[in-house]
């Protein structure tokens, strides 16, 4: 019975049966044609034209079928273009299609690893204090080129509102270069304050340059605001520029969110560079999102990725003088590295690989856990394998607690977050909805021993289709903070339970199961 209460069951039901209705229609239609109008020009193209679109649609299946995306993503998109046949194919090509040109596939492959690898500098040291996570380091110099460093100090900040005037603080110091990479840029104090310091940095010859996503930012900032900033000296591109119906790549975003001053300071986490960040708006209630700032070797990941983005999608001839950027060319001026305070690996996931790389992170960690899992994200749209893996960490008597909005910024979404919460609470994990407001935070931490914070929402845009950054942090004194953060936010926030579930359950049951069957695609 439960067999038929999964999405996937009825997902691919119903792909069968629309299968089923296709042929069905075009057969009735060869013979209607058969009888009556195949003497005709015009029942001869229609002919030819319903066997092509019946094809077409079969030949698309196929590819999506064998696509590497998840089972779930599949077969929505399945259903997509069985059910609307022409608009459903047009919809993959232009939105689902995570492929992209020969020519940008080979930037990538030539581009992304040489410049961004910075490998592991501390996996000896590691290997004494914390051997089981090896492994994941190892993984993340492998499928990231984002290596674990020592020699890095790191600052954690319960609220973006706290982090802003050190963010200012910081970039004013710049003497040589400050990298900016956001999904989100808007008008507002928050950037009139950042952009009033970056115009005074050009005019002392400081390199300043900006990525922002096009889409992430085209209701916020102003018409022409990459040109705009260019006159004034500073080096900005967009990324994936809107061109409706003319790039097959309009789902990939650039949602990174990271600031690099001189290759020895960086600050990254959920925050984009808007006014409802540092709470000087109010949109959906107090806005609850979480900042880092770190110093040291570790910051030349950040560097690193930075520059890979720039040189792959805007400057693929441009030559990188990897010693120029590195931490080491300018620590001095901050008086040298930092002590040792844990490790500290910052990393990057881009949607043209086959490696899921947030979303091996997050199971990663969950896998090492001995006592805890704290979770908080904005947007839970889970698949089979997350969803396993964080009902079994509660079966075997972790605590395992997850953090989500009460206040929602889309309202679809938020109902498809509810739908998601009865398998986790059977289990046995604690869900709490931060009442005051909106969750925008993504943090995992683990025991007391290990983090992630960063970009990276638990759902199937920022594990499939999005670049993403996070930070990885192991016996470092910020997981303190972030766990401190963590349950001092839930404190304020209300608990979910199985008979309350239920209750919206009843009201949500035809909703909530028509949300699950596209929810790859929200």
């Amino acid at each position: 019975m439960k067999q038929l209460l999964k999405p996937t069951f009825w997902a691919k039901t119903l792909v069968l049966l629309l299968i089923l209705v296709q042929f069905v229609c075009v057969s009735v239609f060869v013979f209607w044609l058969a009888d009556y109008s195949f003497h005709a020009n015009n029942g001869t193209y229609a002919l030819l034209s319903a066997l092509v679109l019946f094809i077409t649609d079969i030949v698309f299946g196929i590819a999506i079928f064998n696509s590497d995306s998840p089972n779930a993503y599949k077969l929505t998109w399945l259903f997509a273009v069985f059910a609307l046949p022409i608009a459903g194919i047009l919809m993959y090509v232009f939105w689902a299609n995570k492929s992209t040109s020969k020519s940008q596939k080979k930037k990538v492959a030539n581009f992304e690893r040489p410049v961004n690898a910075s490998p592991s500098t501390a996996l000896e040291a590691l290997q004494e204090k914390m051997p089981d996570y090896c492994g994941l380091v190892r993984y993340l110099d492998l499928a990231a080129g984002s290596g674990a460093h020592q020699q890095t100090s790191s600052l954690y900040f319960d609220l973006v509102d706290k982090a802003y005037p050190v963010i200012l603080e910081e970039l004013a110091k710049a003497k040589h270069y400050i990298f900016l990479e956001f999904f989100i840029i808007g008008e507002g104090e928050m950037w009139d304050g950042i952009e009033k310091i970056l115009i005074q940095k050009v005019s002392q010859r400081v390199d300043v340059r900006i990525i922002y996503d096009d889409v992430g930012s085209l209701q916020c900032a102003p018409d022409f605001f990459d040109a705009r900033l260019r006159k004034k000296g500073i080096e900005c591109r967009k990324f994936n520029p809107w061109r409706p119906f003319m790039d097959v790549r309009l789902n990939n975003r650039d949602h990174r969110k990271m600031i690099v001053i001189d290759g020895h300071t960086a600050f990254s986490g959920g925050f984009n560079l808007a006014d409802e960040y540092i709470n000087r708006i109010d949109r959906f209630g107090h806005w609850k999102d979480n900042a880092i700032m770190l110093k040291g070797k570790a910051v030349e990941n950040f560097t690193y990725m930075f520059l890979a983005n720039w040189k792959t999608y805007f400057f693929p001839s441009l030559e990188i003088d990897k010693a120029h950027y590195s931490s080491k060319t300018f620590i001095d001026e901050i008086g040298g590295y930092p002590e040792n305070d844990g490790f500290v690996a910052p990393y990057g996931d881009i949607p043209y690989q086959r490696e899921a790389v947030g979303e091996r992170v997050y199971l990663g960690l969950m896998a090492r856990a001995k006592k805890s899992v704290y979770m908080a994200t904005p947007y839970l749209i889970l698949d089979e394998e997350m969803i396993n893996s964080i009902c079994f960490s509660a079966k075997e008597g972790l605590d395992v607690r997850l953090l989500v909005p009460h206040i929602p910024d889309k309202k679809m979404v938020f109902n498809l977050t509810r739908s998601y919460y009865e398998k986790l609470l059977e289990a046995g994990v604690k869900i709490y909805e931060y009442t005051p407001g909106f969750v925008h935070e993504k943090m995992f931490v683990i025991d007391d021993n290990a983090a992630s914070v960063g970009t990276i929402n638990l759902d199937y845009r920022s594990f499939f289709l999005h670049m993403e950054n996070g930070t990885l942090f192991l016996n470092s004194s910020s997981i303190q903070q972030m766990k401190k953060d963590f349950l001092q936010t839930i404190d304020v926030s209300h608990e979910v339970t199985l008979q309350e579930w239920k209750r919206w359950k009843k009201r949500n049951r035809c909703y909530w199961a028509m949300l699950r069957l596209i929810s790859p695609i929200l």
